[in-house]
């Protein structure tokens, strides 16, 4: 740790330091335009219902858009007391038409009665107190610190705090503190790392499957880019591993060329372009979406050094060649960084299609369309020299930049997770060669900015039944799934960073692994399949699982299986560029995002379930006489057309109608429940 500086030397850098890094935008008594439209009017009106009009009269719209794909206005809402935020006390409300479709909420009942505290901390004491409790240096703060409540019993009470953020190379830490005790009463790292060791506790594995040589199982030797149909026309060309590609020992990976790949709807400058004017800013990898450098010297903070990022020249050819996997890394670090580019792009550009857009929070230096903050293109460190068996994504809130770091491998898993039945690689991998790994990580920017609304990035931090893994990992496998894959055939994540090299040839045994890398174990508790044999896990597997990485598991279990049933029902569509009506693959990219975006801060299992089922009924819904009423008049619901399909999956894994969430604080208070909609049970 460096070495302390005085207090009120770190309150002076605090209020000195660049936007850049600042903390998240102080939303009090700031009132968005969108505050005056219809929607926030009926979201207000909705939760006065629910908890009276004194305990909604002064919150606050942190966030308040509209996903023009299905019309509904997402309104994100946040208690306040006296001119102070009730931080914890959110409400997320979809709106369309006059008429709330879904809305989840943890405001406290009787606000006023619930909150405690007074003011006996100065800001400085505030500080010294939280960066001694998480290890930091106080001089690591990034803005000057404000008070707040916190709520300290999930939505029954608050006390009165000290609210500020911590970063430094490898944390960002949000924290409150008790004004009056010094207790800490709130800790969130607005980091997502992956830690090799931490991964390995959640993976419960006795035995290895013995591999013969053989045929593969996927012939892929031929590679076919998957690109969007209209691209940016600028000359630009990278060699990477490319859509649907995974990894370098993906069957018949090559090292391709791709020309022109940015796309014309989402990055309609190019990759390279900042100002929205036609002609790149920028020949090296750096642009409107991310700035991808090497930085294994470890700059502070991953500072950007002029000879880190390749230079593609005035014609945008990044066309370095990888000479040998058994040389240092080093050797090809171009090539490395130029993949870290490519992918950090395509994900901006695929997810941008279904949702993950400017007025949602998404990275970009400049918003063209001027909804949302700017500012905030993901900083991609290639070979991070701040560690190794690593990889993490920082994610403050809209308008602050986004940091992924990607570590350099070796092979130690096997002997972490006590499964070392093959002999240890001496070869170093690196993780910005690994499609999967690079998703992931995005993906948590993703999911952080989407559920609770693009200004508040704690939503998935600190409960127990926390999705964000899950979601990442659903990244991982949906942007690299090809023709010809199925579902029950194994898929691992992480294998060829964790060296399973052995499952990339031999015929695949009765459990589908082998004939391809990607039908490793993985670094999860098994892989992920709809063949029970191989991963028999429920909604309450959750209680024995690690957090956050088991835990998330289960979740993207759920997702994988509603992923392969929608594909069943309305084919596979090889390109997720494409529309969402076009395949069951692409329909179900647009639900997830839109679950993501329908769910409430700190969502249970049964929190999350609820919003896709509500995110399919505002994509294809009707209404449906679900009954009658008193007067024997028809009731209507509105229902979507996968509504029996997605109960009946959540069904089959334990998240049934008759499931318990319980307290989505605790992961054992739930249930399973195998029970479907009772309107699907004879469908």
């Amino acid at each position: 740790m460096p070495t302390p500086k005085p207090l009120a030397f770190a309150l002076a850098l605090a209020l000195a330091v660049p936007a850049a890094v600042a903390a998240a935008p102080d939303v009090s008594g700031v009132t968005p335009a969108a505050a005056e439209s219809d929607a926030v009017t009926t979201a207000r009106a909705h939760l006065a219902g629910l908890l009276g009009s004194e305990d909604v009269a002064g919150a606050i719209v942190t966030d308040a858009y509209t996903s023009q794909h299905n019309g509904v206005t997402h309104v994100y809402l946040r208690q306040t007391l006296a001119g102070l935020e009730v931080l914890g006390a959110d409400a997320t409300v979809n709106v369309r038409d006059g008429a709330v479709l879904h809305a989840q909420q943890r405001m406290i009942d009787g606000l006023a009665d619930a909150v405690s505290g007074r003011q006996v901390l100065s800001a400085v004491e505030a500080v010294a107190t939280g960066a001694a409790a998480v290890g930091m240096d106080p001089a690591a703060l990034t803005a000057a610190p404000g008070l707040a409540y916190q709520v300290t019993e999930r939505a029954t009470a608050a006390r009165l705090a000290w609210s500020f953020q911590l970063r430094d190379d490898h944390d960002w830490m949000n924290l409150s503190v008790d004004a009056e005790t010094g207790a800490v009463l709130y800790e969130a790292n607005w980091v997502d790392h992956e830690e090799l060791h931490e991964v390995a506790d959640g993976v419960v594995r006795t035995d290895d499957h013995d591999h013969e040589g053989g045929t593969a199982l996927v012939e892929f030797g031929d590679v076919t880019p998957i690109l969007p149909d209209e691209r940016v026309q600028d000359g630009s060309s990278y060699r990477v591993f490319p859509m649907p590609l995974e990894n370098p020992l993906d069957n018949g990976a090559e090292h391709v060329v791709v020309d022109n790949p940015a796309d014309a709807l989402t990055s309609p400058f190019g990759w390279h372009d900042t100002d929205g004017v036609e002609g790149p800013e920028f020949t090296y990898t750096r642009g409107n979406n991310v700035h991808a450098y090497n930085d294994s010297v470890n700059g502070a903070g991953g500072l950007y050094s002029p000879f880190v990022s390749p230079d593609g020249g005035e014609g945008l050819d990044f066309l370095d060649e990888i000479p040998s996997y058994d040389v240092t890394p080093a050797a090809y670090v171009n090539a490395a960084v130029t993949n870290l580019f490519f992918w950090n792009n395509v994900m901006h550009d695929v997810t941008a299609r279904y949702g993950f857009d400017e007025a949602a929070g998404n990275f970009q230096t400049t918003n063209y369309t001027g909804e949302g903050a700017g500012g905030d293109a993901v900083n991609a460190e290639a070979q991070d020299g701040s560690g190794a068996l690593n990889a993490n994504f920082a994610t403050p809130a809209d308008g602050s930049p986004g940091r992924m770091q990607m570590y350099l491998w070796v092979d130690a898993f096997r002997a972490l997770g006590g499964d070392a039945n093959v002999p240890p690689s001496t070869q170093v991998r690196d993780g910005d060669l690994d499609a999967g790994v690079i998703a992931h990580e995005y993906g948590h920017g993703i999911s952080n900015r989407l559920v609770g609304g693009p200004a508040n990035v704690d939503c998935l931090r600190t409960h127990d039944e926390r999705q964000g893994e899950g979601w990442s990992d659903y990244w991982s496998y949906v942007l690299t799934m090809r023709e010809g894959d199925d579902g029950a055939t194994p898929r691992g994540i992480g294998n060829y960073v964790t060296y399973y090299d052995e499952f990339a040839e031999g015929e695949p045994d009765q459990f589908g692994y082998g004939g391809d890398i990607r039908s490793g174990p993985g670094i999860r508790i098994t892989p992920y399949s709809t063949f029970r044999l191989v991963n028999p896990s429920t909604y309450d597997t959750v209680k024995g699982a690690a957090e956050p990485h088991g835990v998330g598991y289960v979740w993207a279990t759920m997702l994988w299986d509603l992923y392969w049933n929608q594909v069943e029902a309305h084919g596979f569509n090889a390109n997720p560029y494409d529309h969402w009506s076009v395949g069951g693959n692409n329909r179900n990219i647009q639900l997830v995002v839109d679950g993501m975006k329908f769910a409430g801060c700190e969502p249970g299992f049964a929190d999350a379930r609820d919003a896709i089922i509500a995110a399919d009924a505002a994509l294809t819904g009707s209404e449906v006489v679900v009954g009658t009423d008193d007067e024997g008049n028809p009731v209507t619901e509105l229902r979507g057309e996968d509504f029996c399909l997605i109960w009946d999956t959540f069904a089959a894994r334990g998240l049934g109608i008759d499931a318990r969430q319980g307290d989505p604080a605790s992961k054992t208070d739930g249930a399973n429940g195998f029970r479907t909609h009772p309107d699907c049970r004879d469908a």
